[in-house]
């Protein structure tokens, strides 16, 4: 038995939107149509009753009822509330910020305790200041096949305790930037944060300079450029799909001088930079493995002090092969494919140098001053 419904739909909601909704909810749905201008939308499906009014769609299916919400998740009335967290359950942006906000000091205590135990990517907590009776708070994914399973383990969670009502944001859907990193500034769109000597990030970042380089480090800087991070991401995600792996994320050394450290905070790299000095796998953006090859002085130049400068930054190198002098993007993977590499390099064994063609794939992520 099939019939027709009207939904109202959000501001920019596709056909596949609404189709992938319902479908995914066990609803066969045979024709959506939304006729631009008209609202609306017409759906031929099977015979669920299905409710809408602006910003909540609802449909039932046998005696489960489930409604799509816009609106502020740390209202819900529901039995349990579903957070999308990190692996230490102490994510303060985003969802899990206002959650953790909403809910109080105390929430936030319990989450660091049980954070720091064994555990498979869930834990529950006391409600806090929240209306819920509890928090249940998940290790965010973003992809498709682990969403589907963190959503059906915190059901089966609140089935097992008897809870009847749940409420989950949408997982999965965010471009969260790092969560240790400081507050942007309101008026600026990239921060430079000096990272304290001692501290784990700054040896992380110390130990691998060193691997290579004994300079002395005068101090380490945090870039924290939104933009560029979350368009690095979504190049991640394009790539992985493509590649069909995700290897494909590496930290390389990019020497850099005084000069134009305002604009790559600002812009990125830019391969208009390119040749300006050795070019010999291609005229795109070099990135080194060690940091001694960054720490030369054609790549980074001294200042009158003395002082250096190199980036160690996130690349996509993806899949890569040898480059060649002159070539202006990368060579495709066979005479009979249009897919083409990520990265060309001087070594495809043991690379030492990688070079890239798209400024999408590399995020200045720390600034090292040294001598």
């Amino acid at each position: 038995v099939t019939k027709q419904v009207a939904v109202e739909v959000l501001p920019n909601m596709t056909e596949d939107h609404l189709c992938l909704y319902f479908e995914n909810e066990g609803v066969n749905v045979e024709k959506v149509k939304i006729n631009e201008g008209e609202l609306p939308a017409v759906i031929t499906l099977e015979d669920h009753r299905v409710v809408s009014s602006p910003g909540m769609y609802e449909t039932k299916v046998g005696s489960v009822a489930i409604e799509v919400v816009s609106g502020d998740i740390t209202k819900e009335t529901s039995d349990v509330i579903v957070n999308s967290s990190n692996e230490n359950f102490s994510l303060k942006s985003g969802v899990s910020k206002a959650v953790l906000e909403a809910a109080g000091p105390t929430v936030e205590a319990e989450c660091l305790s049980l954070g720091a135990q064994v555990n498979t990517g869930l834990i529950m907590t006391q409600p806090g200041n929240l209306k819920c009776q509890k928090i249940l708070h998940v290790v965010g994914q973003r992809d498709p096949v682990k969403v589907n399973k963190i959503v059906d383990d915190a059901l089966q969670m609140c089935l097992k305790d008897s809870y009847r009502s749940v409420s989950f944001p949408a997982i999965g859907t965010g471009e969260e930037v790092p969560d240790h990193w400081a507050p942007m500034p309101a008026t600026s769109s990239c921060h430079s944060v000096t990272i304290e000597a001692g501290s784990k990030e700054y040896t992380d970042v110390l130990t691998l300079f060193q691997a290579s380089c004994k300079r002395n480090i005068i101090k380490i800087e945090r870039i924290q450029n939104p933009v560029l991070w979350k368009s690095l991401l979504l190049k991640k995600r394009d790539m992985e799909q493509r590649n069909g792996h995700q290897n494909n994320e590496r930290q390389l050394f990019h020497g850099t001088t005084h000069d134009i450290i305002k604009t790559v905070n600002e812009h990125g790299f830019n391969r208009s930079y390119a040749g300006k000095n050795a070019a010999c796998y291609g005229n795109g953006t070099y990135f080194a493995v060690n940091a001694s090859y960054s720490a030369n002085d054609t790549y980074s130049k001294p200042n009158q002090n003395g002082e250096k400068c190199m980036y160690l930054c996130r690349v996509l190198t993806g899949d890569f092969t040898v480059g060649k002098a002159n070539m202006i993007t990368p060579p495709a993977k066979s005479s009979s494919s249009v897919q083409m590499y990520d990265s060309v390099v001087d070594n495809v064994a043991t690379p030492s140098m990688f070079v890239i063609f798209h400024d999408t794939q590399a995020c200045p992520e720390y600034l090292i001053t040294f001598k």
